[in-house]
């Protein structure tokens, strides 16, 4: 009897609350090619390994479909192609292309409001794990991925400024 190759099918889902209103993290991840202003350096508590030496878009910053070209430093290239956008349910679907860890990567990613100061991004994922390709390792890694993302919008609104919270809605000032 012929063996076959077998793949592993992985889906994912992580969620964080973000002081932020839905709107505004809305339009932060829908800057597709604008990474560079939210995602953690290695040295702030994002990943280790390769990291993002550059970002840019192709395609028309809100023209579906649009792809986001990330070149790590180590060369590699990465592109990501949204090809769903649904700005009243604050909606995004893309995918991304293959390495040797996954293929067939499609996700989603959706923002919720909680209150006109808060919300909650959410982000799952579906791909193969190609045989011989650790599964675990490469839900880790994505699962590390997300994480960094949620916790990337998080320190990008904590400053009044972005979040467009005052001190007095923070709690700070005088009574």
């Amino acid at each position: 009897m012929a063996e076959f190759a077998r793949v592993e099918r992985v889906s994912l889902h992580r969620s964080a609350t973000v002081q932020a209103s839905a709107d505004q993290l809305w339009s932060l991840l829908t800057d597709w090619a604008g990474m560079a202003r939210w995602r953690l350096a290695p040295e702030d508590g994002g990943l280790t390994g390769p990291t993002l030496a550059s970002c840019e878009l192709v395609g028309a910053p809100h023209e579906v479909p649009r792809t986001r070209r990330m070149l790590l430093d180590n060369g590699t290239v990465i592109e990501e192609r949204l090809w769903y956008q649904d700005d009243e349910a604050r909606r995004i679907y893309y995918t991304k292309s293959p390495d040797s860890t996954s293929t067939g990567y499609a996700a989603t990613t959706y923002v919720d409001a909680l209150d006109e100061h808060t919300c909650v991004v959410h982000i799952s994922s579906q791909f193969d794990v190609p045989a011989g390709a650790d599964a675990s390792a490469s839900a880790a890694r994505y699962e590390a991925v997300y994480d960094t993302m949620c916790r990337g919008f998080q320190r990008y609104f904590a400053t009044p400024e972005r979040s467009g919270r005052t001190a007095a809605t923070h709690g700070g000032g005088s009574p």
